[in-house]
């Protein structure tokens, strides 16, 4: 019985174990999942928290220094700007001009050389990809995979360049284009240099890292500025796909995608008011990205490098182009432009054979250009906080606070003149001559004009030559010294104040030497007239009344003797009495030293001892 009992209560508990198991086990899974996705989730926010913010991050921004300038953002990018197309001025500058790795928005500078030696009936004509321009393409970077001897439209590689960033296609193009790659880098660096880029150097054409290989925002902005000038550039840039046809090669269509992807209409990065761009990546570079946009009449373009992170680069991008956008306004300035006309200049109304002429060339203005200047100013900031100078001798630039906010190029025109010949007949000649006289004496006469009229002509000469050689002499050494201080900005700095300081004690010295001949031209004015005074005085009395003046003062004069003797003779008497009262009071005390001292003076008797004495005299009598 015992034992049946212990059976029964073994199964019992073998059953609810049964039971129990599983719905432990499954609770201990749930409880060790919860566990897991809670040590993610904080790993993860942990992992967020701790995340170091890049030390570029708060890096200067120049912009930002300048005094009632609209303070941009801070951004992670280590090289950042943002230019008004329009008119060139930069809005945004952080480390701008540093020198960084550009990777392949490099290739807006392929485009642009391309595209300026390129015609429309080119666009159709096909290249052939050869070996030189395949072999130095990596095989893992980006490319639309060409094959040696394939052949494609100049429209496709441009567009390839662009949307797809295949380096295979740049490189076909620069061989196009330049014949060798080595002449259209060197093509391609030439034009950095006539843009102004002040640290650019450019070995391939498609962007691939070398160490000699650099550009930086500033000189980016102006490359993508001059490339943004040209139509078929800014359709390209602002396509978001493209088909190239299939080829012997290639058995199917190749779709390109832009990798802009700002451009996408409902991207996670869309922004709508892009207009293209270029992506580009390297391990050395990181990411870069240059963006195009367009509002409210103002095209913008962002330039962006080296940023970790593609995403980055996008956000970055909106929010400069933002900032851009809201805080500045176009203005449009009196470019205050001389009238001179190249008659005036030339100085044809006073001298030589041009004064007689009547050229259209002598009414045309010396200097030529747009009568504004564009300018992109803060919306808050007034023009007349602008200032107008000169920029490489031929460039109007206004500026705030030394940053340029707009400029315009002038043209000089050439002050040539063309002298016309005036030839005279002989019959003229006859005509004038004197009709008794013989053919040899008209002969004599007919050849004496032509000598005179070739000598003035070349005295003439000679001088239009003198004032042209005086204009453009004067002309290029302003042009030549423009240039030099623009280079040479802390040299031309460092000896204009030497200058000032040695011109300040001269200018001192000058103002006092002017100051005293003020004065002693006033004192010579005032006895002129003085003189002058008298002289009249004089000449209006008569001879009497003169003498009569004269003995006057003549009198005066004796009295004012007569006074200054008797006050000199009083004073004698004055010094004679006090020497002879000096005189007596020493020799009266010279006698009171020699009163011998046995000599005693009498006492004097006090008055209160007067009674006594009267007292004694009493009793004496008594």
């Amino acid at each position: 019985m015992k034992k049946r009992n212990f059976l029964s209560c073994l199964l019992i508990i073998a059953i609810v174990l049964a039971t129990i198991s599983p719905t432990v086990l499954f609770a201990a899974e749930d409880i060790a999942q919860d566990e897991q996705v809670y040590d993610e989730t904080y790993t993860e926010e942990t992992e967020e928290y701790v995340e170091e913010t890049p030390e570029a991050y708060d890096w200067t921004i120049e912009t930002n220094e300048l005094k009632k300038w609209p303070q941009g953002p801070r951004v992670e990018a280590e090289g950042a700007t943002v230019m008004d197309l329009d008119t060139g001025a930069f809005l945004y500058s952080k480390n701008a001009e540093a020198k960084l790795y550009p990777a392949s928005i490099t290739k807006i500078m392929t485009m642009l050389v391309a595209l300026e030696h390129i015609s429309d009936s080119d666009l159709d004509t096909k290249v052939k990809a050869s070996e030189s321009a395949l072999a130095p393409i990596d095989s893992d970077s980006s490319q639309i995979w060409l094959s040696v001897g394939e052949k494609i439209t100049v429209r496709s590689a441009l567009y390839a360049i662009m949307l797809a960033s295949a380096n295979d296609a740049a490189n076909v193009i620069a061989e196009y284009v330049g014949g060798s790659m080595d002449n259209f880098v060197k093509m391609m660096n030439d034009k950095a240099k006539e843009l102004g880029c002040v640290n650019t150097h450019f070995v391939n054409p498609h962007g691939l890292h070398n160490k000699k290989h650099y550009t930086c925002a500033h000189d980016m902005a102006l490359i993508a500025q001059a490339a943004f000038q040209i139509p078929l550039f800014r359709k390209i840039t602002k396509t978001v796909e493209y088909k190239i046809p299939k080829t012997k090669y290639m058995k199917e269509d190749r779709w390109l995608v832009n990798h802009q992807k700002m451009l996408y209409e409902d991207g996670e990065f869309t922004y709508k008011d892009c207009e293209g761009g270029k992506t580009g990546f390297t391990d050395e570079a990181w990411n870069t990205l240059v963006t195009y946009a367009k509002k409210d009449g103002k095209t913008l373009v962002c330039v962006e490098l080296r940023v970790n992170g593609s995403w980055k680069t996008f956000n970055e991008s909106a929010e400069l182009l933002d900032y851009g956008f809201d805080k500045f306004r176009h203005e449009e300035i009196d470019a205050a432009l001389d009238t001179t006309t190249l008659g005036q200049l030339a100085g044809i109304c006073h001298f030589g054979t041009a004064s007689v002429l009547d050229q259209k060339e002598a009414g045309i203005w010396a200097v030529e250009g747009k009568s504004t200047v564009s300018v992109t100013i803060p919306k808050k900031l007034k023009t007349d906080k602008l200032k107008r100078g000169f920029c490489d001798g031929n460039k109007i630039v206004y500026s705030y606070q030394g940053w340029e906010v707009g400029e315009e190029t002038l043209k000089f025109n050439n002050p040539a003149f063309e002298v016309k010949k005036t030839e005279i007949s002989d019959a003229t000649l006859q005509g004038q001559t004197d009709t008794n006289g013989s053919e040899t004496e008209t002969a004599g006469s007919t050849e004496a004009p032509e000598k005179d009229a070739s000598s003035s002509k070349g005295f003439e000469e000679k001088v239009d030559e003198f004032m042209d050689n005086i204009t453009f002499g004067f002309l290029n050494i302003w042009t030549s010294f423009n240039g030099w201080v623009d280079q040479h900005e802390m040299l031309s700095a460092t000896v204009g104040m030497i200058l000032i300081l040695l011109m300040i004690p001269l200018i001192v010295i000058a103002y006092m030497r002017d100051k005293n001949d003020k004065l002693a031209r006033k004192e010579r004015e005032q006895d002129k007239e003085q003189r002058r005074k008298i002289e009249e005085n004089i000449d209006s009395k008569s001879f009497q009344e003169i003498e009569s003046e004269i003995r006057s003062e003549l009198e005066k004069e004796e009295r004012r003797k007569r006074e200054a003797e008797e006050e000199e003779k009083r004073l004698r008497e004055m010094e004679e009495l006090i020497d002879r009262q000096k005189a007596k009071e020493a020799q009266e005390t010279k006698e009171t030293k020699e009163i011998k001292p046995t000599e005693k003076p009498e006492e004097e008797i006090l008055p209160a001892e007067q009674p006594k004495t009267e007292d004694l005299k009493k009793e004496e009598e008594d």
